[in-house]
């Protein structure tokens, strides 16, 4: 048992550490909506240059991939754990818990990690291992083929369906929220992971209609 709720605190921490970086990285990327005319390809590498280069953001880098892998063992420790003690699968409805979010997590986690896997191989693993300096062309020219813009907006749908649990849930196995305070959680949670995912989205979108040519 001592187990099973350290791991949901580790699940806790690390979901919510992952939230922050979500919306570090969010910032960062908007920066592509800017106009070509207007510096945007200086400006996006520049700050790509800054986020390899800094050495504070080096430890939040650290921080953040022990916090992917953690979240991916405890989460699945969980589950397994979770398994082995309801062998029998109930059925539930209108359960606050049996959101699709918490019904195919697993699912949802598998379509991430098989996101972020490529995303890092085609950004990430060009700029550190292959020299790779101009990050916003390759961004640009990843964009302009609608596979690449099908395949992000289905990752954004996934990390949307996996917040909307994981954000209340968070909060909850930290004990933070009581039965008063539990309808604002679930509103600020739905715009998160509403806002969030969709903000995402739109940048290849934005990119494949050729908008950032202005």
């Amino acid at each position: 048992m001592k187990y099973y709720i350290l791991n949901k605190y580790l699940a806790a921490f690390s979901g919510l550490f992952l939230l922050l970086f979500l919306t570090g990285h969010l910032a960062g990327n908007l920066q592509l909506l800017i106009p070509e005319s207007q510096g945007a390809q200086k400006q996006f590498n520049d700050y790509a240059h800054f986020m390899s280069t800094n050495p504070l953001v080096k430890i939040l880098s650290i921080l953040t991939y022990i916090s992917i892998i953690g979240h991916i063992l405890v989460t699945l420790a969980l589950t397994i754990s979770s398994k082995r003690k309801r062998p029998i699968n109930y059925k539930y409805i209108n359960s606050k818990t049996n959101s699709p979010g918490s019904k195919y997590m697993g699912v949802l986690g598998t379509i991430i990690l098989a996101f972020l896997i490529v995303h890092l191989s085609n950004f990430w693993y060009k700029a550190k291992f292959e020299g790779e300096v101009d990050i916003y062309s390759l961004v640009i020219s990843k964009f302009q083929h609608l596979d690449h813009v099908i395949v992000y907006v289905v990752a954004m749908i996934a990390i949307f369906l996996h917040v909307l649990h994981g954000f209340s849930s968070g909060f909850q196995s930290l004990g933070l929220i009581t039965s008063k305070t539990r309808k604002y959680f679930q509103i600020l949670g739905m715009l998160y992971a509403l806002l969030i995912p969709v903000l995402f989205a739109m940048i290849p979108i934005y990119i494949y209609l050729g908008l950032h040519v202005r």
